[in-house]
């Protein structure tokens, strides 16, 4: 049971209120890192507060013998995609002392003495909206944008969902290069032939970039299990846990993502083309704090998010679809 907090220790509303007023730049950028498990293999682009739409160029420039006065063939190509930002908005009641006892411990009375109120009332409201980013993190992978919805899962569409609309629309196919559809199941015999074959038919240009695998944790525990069995001379302490795909010159990377957890999707892809979009700028961007009941307060909260991709250009992107 919550120990009551001695009156000169527990945070008065008006600590809570001026905290989140002081503060509130730095706790609406408190979801966003606290996601970091995430978007560390990802590129974030802040200041967004609408759709972004990024180009990307393709050219068949090149150098020829010279010849006086000929005249160039205009063959560089931009296309677009849309990275979708969604407004975001979280009102999550609390009760004070509850929250400080799990951010101080058992000892809350005594690790409490000696702090100010405001410092105590600034680490419970951060540690609000760092449980806030935590389900962020689970999201960005596979959130499906649900207008009516009430959880971070339905507030934008996650790199998955823009995957498979990418399918949908043709723009990610077998035949544009940038699709691989598995026949077999991975299992634990045939994971490290099978994504070794997939790296091996990778464009030259990707190969050639420092890039990631993203995917379900569990394939990489498959993958690691499957390098024993397939190089049974590897010292268990040393080597086991492979971080690198054997065969790519160490350039592709384990990206394991707990939100991609039971997806049948996951994609190879360097850094700077898997991205995210937030504000983390403006004042739209809130957090507030209010009291409508005796004991308990209300954290009112507003953020921009959204996922995507620069391109699904084949020579920055391969999605594998994995066989069921």
């Amino acid at each position: 049971m919550p120990v009551e907090l001695p009156v000169e220790i527990a945070p008065s509303f008006e600590e809570y209120q001026k905290a989140a007023e002081k503060w509130h730049r730095v706790f609406v950028k408190v979801p966003v890192l606290s996601a970091k498990d995430t978007t560390k293999y990802m590129t974030g682009l802040p200041g967004c507060r609408t759709n972004q739409h990024i180009g990307t160029a393709e050219s068949k420039a090149q150098f020829y013998p010279y010849v006086a006065n000929k005249r160039g063939n205009s063959n560089t190509k931009i296309t677009f995609e849309t990275l979708e930002i969604f407004f975001g908005s979280m009102i999550h009641d609390f009760v004070p002392n509850d929250e400080v006892q799990t951010i101080l411990g058992e000892n809350a009375a005594v690790m409490g003495d000696g702090m100010s109120k405001s410092e105590i009332a600034k680490l419970v409201i951060a540690g609000v909206m760092e449980s806030a980013g935590e389900e962020l993190a689970l999201a960005i992978p596979t959130a499906v944008r649900q207008d009516n919805g009430d959880t971070t899962m339905d507030l934008f569409n996650g790199h998955v969902t823009v995957i498979e609309s990418a399918i949908t629309d043709g723009k990610v196919s077998v035949a544009k290069k940038n699709l691989v559809q598995l026949s077999e199941q991975i299992t634990v015999e045939n994971v490290v032939d099978t994504i070794k074959t997939i790296e091996f038919g990778l464009d030259q240009r990707l190969r050639k970039q420092e890039r990631f695998l993203y995917c379900d944790p569990h394939i990489i525990d498959l993958y690691n299990e499957g390098y024993l069995l397939t190089h049974p001379a590897v010292p268990y302490n040393e080597k086991y846990e492979q971080n690198y795909v054997e065969g790519s010159n160490r350039r592709m990377t384990f990206a394991p993502l707990d939100g991609l957890a039971g997806t049948d999707i996951m994609w190879i892809a360097p850094k700077k083309n898997v991205i995210y979009g937030y504000d983390g700028m403006s004042d739209a961007e809130k957090c507030e704090v209010k009291q409508f009941q005796p004991d308990t307060l209300t954290l009112n909260a507003k953020m921009f998010f959204g996922a995507g991709f620069r391109t699904f250009d084949y020579r920055f992107i391969k999605v594998i679809k994995l066989a069921q």
